[in-house]
């Protein structure tokens, strides 16, 4: 039996109402997602992201800090499988990698190893470590780090360090404290102490500066790592 044109007609009214009904839900929906994207935060910078080259107490010291601060931490050794602690008890969006991978995604790149260490990682990592910041926190011991510590020593370790890692742009800096005596985030607003600093590059400064205020300390320029001689 065919359909009267009035019922037809009745169908096709029906229809378009539905579509319409259809179509301002979706743009609804569309709406509400865009403003909740716009809403969402935007992913830190790859300026603001730190390779935190080691996990011990000092890597954990500055790294937990750094986290507290916003900056994206990422520990990175040779068994990041192994730091689930370690990004726990940091918080605030930390994670692990490998030291390939965190340098990669990293714009700031801090060394918190045994000094010994260092020419191993400068083979495996310096060409990809260019035009990148390099912080320097390593200490020479010469009764852990044998013959390097002696030539580090000779002509500074600063001026060893940046020689490894050549084009970085790099801060020696945090040496002259011990991982201990760092502030907890809880305690770092009321923290009082120097931070000793010394850079290859003085377009560098105001990075240097910004994470040691966010470690609690107060920068003290030194000017050139021909001046690091004791830290």
């Amino acid at each position: 039996m065919t359909m009267s044109y009035h019922v037809q007609a009745g169908l096709l009214c029906c229809k378009g109402a539905l579509r319409y009904l259809v179509l301002g839900w979706l743009a609804v929906v569309c709406a509400g997602a865009a403003a909740h994207a716009a809403q969402e935060p935007e992913p830190r910078p790859i300026s603001s992201t730190i390779a935190m080259i080691g996990a011990g107490d000092m890597g954990q010291a500055l790294g937990n800090l750094w986290a507290a601060a916003g900056y994206r931490v990422i520990f990175a050794t040779r068994h990041p499988d192994r730091l689930g602690d370690v990004v726990e008890r940091a918080g605030h969006g930390a994670r692990a990698a490998t030291v390939a991978e965190a340098i990669d995604q990293a714009g700031i790149i801090v060394l918190a190893v045994p000094y010994a260490a260092e020419p191993d990682i400068a083979r495996a990592h310096a060409r990809a470590m260019k035009n990148k910041v390099l912080v320097n926190v390593d200490n020479a011991i010469e009764r852990r780090d044998g013959e390097i510590a002696k030539q580090a020593e000779a002509v500074g370790e600063a001026i060893y360090s940046a020689r490894l890692f050549e084009g970085t742009r790099f801060i020696r800096a945090f040496n002259l404290k011990s991982a201990h005596s760092f502030p907890t985030p809880d305690t770092v607003d009321s923290a009082e102490f120097e931070v000793p600093y010394t850079v290859n590059d003085d377009s560098v400064r105001p990075i240097a500066e910004a994470l040691i205020h966010d470690a609690g300390g107060t920068p003290v320029y030194e000017g050139g790592l021909e001046n690091a001689r004791e830290y």
